[in-house]
C-alpha cells in the first residue's frame, strides 16, 4: 500500500470518527459533555477532544466554557436551512407566506427551532420600501421576538430554562424577569401566538404563531413582521386570524394533526 493510500485511509476513519461525534446529538440529548461523547462512542477522551476541536472550528459544534457542555454549531444550522428549504416544507409553507404578505403589507418568514433558538429559514420580504427583516440564515434566541417566544410557550420547563441560559450564557442576551416571561408564556399557549414590540430591533414588532407536530412540540413558527408605525397593535390583532388558519392548514398539510 502507498503512502497516499495510507493517509487516505487515516483521513477517511478520521471523518467517520468527527461524524460519530455529531450522530450523538439527538433531540433527546442536545448537549453533551466530553466524557459522554467518549462513552458513547468509544474513542478516547484525548481523541474525542482533538475532534471535537476540529468540529467547533468550523462551527459544526459549540463548547460553553461555563457549563462544559458541546451543542451543535452554526454551521448545522445554515445546513439545516439548506435542507428546509428544498424540501416538501417549503412547498406547503411558501403559499401562506406569500398569502400572509399580501395580506398584511409585512415581511412573512418560517422561523425553524434548532436546540435552544430559532433560524429564519424561509422569509417573503415586505414590498414596501421601509421593511423589517430577519434574514435567512440568520440566527435567534427565544426569550425575545414573538416567534421565539411562540417556541418557547410551548416546551416544556427544562427546555425553556436551557434556552434561557443559551440566551444568557452564549448569545449574550438579557433574560427577563422569570416570574414575567412564566406569565407571557402561559398566555401565548393559551391563546396560540406571540405579539412582540421592539424586542429584538427597536421599532421593530411582530406576531408569530408555531406549528406544532403531532406530539404537540413545536418545530417552527409562522412570523410577521414590519415597522410599529404600519404593524401596530390593531394590525396585529386583525392578523391573528389568517396566522392561525396558515399554521392550522400547515400542520394539517404535513400530518401533524
Amino acid at each position: 500500500m502507498s503512502a497516499e493510500e495510507e493517509r487516505a485511509i487515516v483521513g477517511s476513519q478520521t471523518v467517520d470518527r468527527a461524524l460519530s461525534l455529531l450522530g450523538c446529538f439527538s433531540a433527546d440529548q442536545p448537549s453533551i459533555f466530553l466524557h459522554e461523547f467518549s462513552r458513547l462512542t468509544g474513542l478516547t477522551t484525548p481523541t474525542t477532544h482533538r475532534l471535537l476541536k476540529a468540529l467547533e472550528s468550523r462551527e459544526f459544534v459549540s463548547f460553553d466554557p461555563a457549563s462544559k457542555l458541546y451543542t451543535l454549531g452554526a454551521a448545522t444550522v445554515r445546513l439545516a436551512s439548506i435542507v428546509i428549504q428544498n424540501s416538501d416544507i417549503q412547498t406547503v409553507v411558501s403559499p401562506w407566506l406569500v398569502h400572509l404578505r399580501l395580506l398584511t403589507g409585512e415581511t412573512a418568514a418560517l422561523h425553524w427551532l434548532v436546540e435552544h433558538h430559532r433560524v429564519c429559514v424561509l422569509e417573503f420580504e415586505s414590498r414596501h420600501p421601509m421593511r423589517m427583516i430577519s434574514g435567512t440564515g440568520q440566527q435567534y434566541g427565544l426569550v425575545h421576538g414573538a416567534a421565539g417566544k411562540a417556541l418557547l410557550a410551548n416546551l416544556d420547563s427544562a427546555e425553556i430554562r436551557a434556552a434561557i441560559d443559551q440566551a444568557e450564557n452564549v448569545l449574550g442576551a438579557e433574560a427577563p424577569d422569570s416570574a414575567v416571561l412564566a406569565e407571557e408564556l402561559l398566555t401565548i399557549r393559551e391563546q396560540g401566538y406571540a405579539m412582540s414590540f421592539s424586542e429584538v430591533v427597536e421599532g421593530a414588532n411582530a406576531i408569530a404563531a408555531p406549528i406544532l407536530n403531532v406530539l404537540g412540540k413545536p418545530i417552527a413558527a409562522i412570523n410577521i413582521t414590519g415597522p410599529e408605525s404600519r404593524l401596530d397593535a390593531e394590525a396585529m390583532k386583525r392578523a391573528t386570524d389568517p396566522l392561525i388558519e396558515a399554521v392550522s392548514d400547515i400542520r394539517s398539510r404535513l400530518g401533524y394533526t
